[in-house]
């Protein structure tokens, strides 16, 4: 019902663009999250990503029935760091007397449509942050950056985000708190952040190969998805840090986008984008 409600209204209405239709599934009883269930999102979200120019900016707000439980957090855990994610109340047409079920629906759509016009709102100050900072420290890789920091600071935004009253001071509080235990510092080389282990994160200057494009053997859906989207606001798809060590030659192995080991192209630095890709 909810679902074909939706279908109903103007894709506009959800999405601000009228060729922009949402991505809606219907839930079937009983109600909750099932395994591979975001698989169809992930891959509708790639198919439309790829259909976008590389400088094309991309925003993704996950808008979901808060049913709770573990299988819930397994869903959401799928959309982990890419999208603003946006809880509302079920609906449960049974709970209504049967002669205020369809008024019923539609104050619950309305609902969403208000719930998602925030999450836009929210996604727009993401954005925000991101635009023309390289070096936003919330931009940090989540595999390669050793921090007992950063990964929870994005985690907790992941978490909260798009119900916090005020989305910019939360973000600012997340990048000073990652700042105070790894602080922006600069050489003649340029900026950079350092991880635990003294690898140096370097900001690429006005170089940019980043691995947005990243598609084949071995990648998953959010390989593509994570090299344009953070927290739901889009960043450059070209970024990447160059990363080496003051003593010299980098480790042999990094994990990439997909988790899997993969060795960097030189021996003396190593390339690293957002997404952990690798080069």
């Amino acid at each position: 019902m909810v679902v074909d409600a939706i279908n109903q209204r103007p894709s506009a209405r959800f999405t601000g663009e009228h060729n922009n239709s949402p991505i809606v599934r219907a839930i079937r009883e009983p109600y909750a999250y099932r395994f591979g269930m975001a698989d169809f999102y992930l891959e509708e979200l790639v198919g439309r990503i790829e259909s976008l120019k590389i400088t094309a900016e991309a925003s993704i707000i996950l808008t979901y029935a808060a049913y709770g439980g573990v299988e819930m957090k397994d869903f959401l855990s799928e959309f982990f760091p890419f999208a603003l994610c946006a809880p509302v109340e079920p609906f449960y047409p049974n709970h209504a007397p049967k002669a205020e079920r369809r008024s019923a629906l539609l104050r619950h759509v309305d609902m969403i449509e208000t719930v998602v016009a925030e999450a836009q709102d929210k996604a727009r100050v993401v954005r925000d942050t991101f635009s023309g900072q390289p070096m936003c420290p919330l931009l940090l890789p989540l595999r390669n950056f050793t921090s007992e920091v950063v990964k929870p600071e994005v985690e907790a935004l992941f978490d909260n985000l798009a119900v916090d009253p005020d989305p910019r001071s939360r973000l600012t509080a997340a990048s000073g708190a990652i700042i105070e235990s790894h602080p922006l510092r600069r050489a003649s080389g340029g900026a950079y952040y350092e991880d635990d282990r003294r690898l140096k994160f370097k900001s690429p200057g006005t170089d940019r190969h980043g691995a947005a494009r990243l598609v084949g053997v071995g990648h998953k859906a959010y390989c593509l998805i994570n090299g344009r989207v953070r927290l739901g606001g889009p960043f450059d798809a070209l970024l990447h840090y160059d990363c080496d060590y003051e003593r010299g030659a980098v480790d042999r192995k990094y994990l990439n986008c997909h988790g899997a080991p993969q060795e960097p192209a030189k021996a003396t630095h190593v390339n690293i984008a957002p997404s952990d890709a690798i080069r």
